[in-house]
């Protein structure tokens, strides 16, 4: 089998991207409404790197010289990074590139001094939730949208103390110990 790697996704041809990405959400339903909003957040986006405030990062995969999937986020704030989409190839699926191509995006995202980085993913994308739940992200959320609809949100900490703090702030809560001298008393 050939080797996957990973390049920059300025160099995938456009029109590769696009029939991929055709293939990768061939199942969803055409919406004028999904449209809009993707024009608009492409609109934004561009706002936001004319403003020089966007750190966009992207990666293309390739099985050869054929391309197979992709990733690509940008910072929000000054300290995250957001996954804004990814795709593999349906024959692809299912052999480490989602998981390759989002490891690749920690260390971007750590290399650049993130300290988390935040995902949205259809709520019924198990295959991508759980791959990234192997990688130490973590469920931090659940959203609604009107055009995606329910929608979990998914963090990545890249720093020890933080993953310390979310650690302690998510144990499980227990009663104290009773002290001797209350047990055995009856309430009046």
């Amino acid at each position: 089998m050939i080797e996957v790697t990973l390049h920059p996704l300025e160099v995938a041809p456009k029109s590769e991207l696009a029939a991929l990405s055709d293939e990768v959400f061939g199942d969803e339903q055409p919406s004028e409404m999904l449209a809009d909003v993707l024009a608009a957040e492409a609109r934004a986006r561009q706002d936001q790197a004319a403003a020089g405030s966007n750190d966009s990062f992207g990666l293309a995969a390739y099985r050869g010289s054929k391309l197979v999937g992709w990733t690509q986020g940008y910072r929000v704030g000054a300290n995250l990074f957001h996954m804004l989409n990814s795709g593999v190839a349906v024959a692809e699926r299912r052999t480490g590139i989602y998981s390759m191509l989002a490891s690749a995006v920690i260390e971007h995202a750590r290399s650049k001094g993130y300290v988390a980085i935040r995902s949205l993913h259809v709520a019924a994308n198990s295959p991508v939730i759980i791959a990234k739940l192997h990688l130490g992200f973590f469920i931090s959320g659940f959203e609604y949208s009107e055009v995606y609809g329910p929608l979990v949100q998914l963090r990545y900490l890249l720093s020890e103390p933080r993953h310390a703090l979310y650690k302690a702030r998510t144990a499980s809560i227990r009663p104290a110990p009773r002290r001797d001298d209350e047990v055995g008393k009856s309430v009046a």
